[in-house]
């Protein structure tokens, strides 16, 4: 059984970080068993310092567990990274069971507060503006199309991550948008596929109906933005793919 190649130990400078000196001969080599362990448990305490803040004493007890088993993997003549490396997977497991539903709902409570904001704020407008001008149809089915289109962003969300995984923990979205950039970049794609389907550029039929008028009914655009933002993580490469179609028309 090779020897453990690190002196493992909590920084003296930064308690919320350990420290990994290697113990060994210039001519010898760290086992990939325990430069892979290593590695896992750099990204461990890297998610754990990003979903917890300074003073969290959750990080101090799950830091003191990731410590243990960091010395015992790795230091000693009797390191035995193998179980070091079970006991990781077994720690990460208990903090996305732990943690995991209280950072989904955290996030989706802030993602659904700004999209009661924008969404339904955009109807009040148009009720506001509507008691003193004489507004045109077609505003007004915009408008209901991005709050449609609130709403489905704000679903997407919650289908799509029903269970996190502990890599999902610190970076729920892999694009890192904030909430609010997220609804706004949302909201103007909706704005285009309606300009799209309003010119009848593009023409989709749901049984008798057409996508194009969702310009004369309300509930139509309130339904066609809720599905778009519903498919909000396909909508850039849509939109892409229909930009280049038609400028290789021209």
């Amino acid at each position: 059984m090779p020897k453990g190649a690190f002196k493992v130990y909590q920084e003296p400078n930064d308690p919320r970080d350990i420290r990994f000196e290697v113990c060994l001969d210039p001519e010898e080599r760290i086992p990939a068993e325990q430069s892979n362990l290593r590695d896992e448990i750099d990204i461990t305490l890297l998610v754990l310092r990003m979903i917890f803040p300074q003073s969290d004493e959750r990080f101090k007890n799950y830091f003191k567990q990731l410590l243990g088993l960091a010395q015992a993997g790795l230091v000693g003549d009797r390191a035995q990274p193998a179980a070091a490396h079970q006991a990781l997977i077994v720690l990460r497991d208990q903090i996305t069971a732990q943690e995991g539903g209280r950072i989904k709902n955290k996030y989706m409570k802030e993602l659904g507060w700004k999209a009661l904001l924008i969404g339904p704020g955009l109807l009040l407008v148009y009720v506001v503006i509507s008691l003193f001008h004489q507004l045109d149809g077609v505003f007004k089915s915009y408008l209901f199309l991005w709050a449609g289109c609130m709403a489905g962003v704000w679903l997407s969300f919650g289908a799509r991550k029903r269970q996190l995984r502990f890599e999902d923990l610190h970076i729920l979205e892999q694009d890192r948008m904030e909430p609010l950039v997220r609804l706004i970049f949302a909201g103007l794609l909706a704005v285009i596929f309606g300009l799209l389907f309003s010119s009848k550029m593009v023409v989709i039929k749901f049984g008798s109906v057409e996508s194009w008028q969702f310009t004369e009914q309300m509930e139509l655009a309130l339904l066609f933005g809720i599905l778009i933002g519903f498919s909000e993580q396909i909508l850039p490469s849509t939109v892409g793919s229909k930009a280049s179609e038609l400028l290789n028309q021209m």
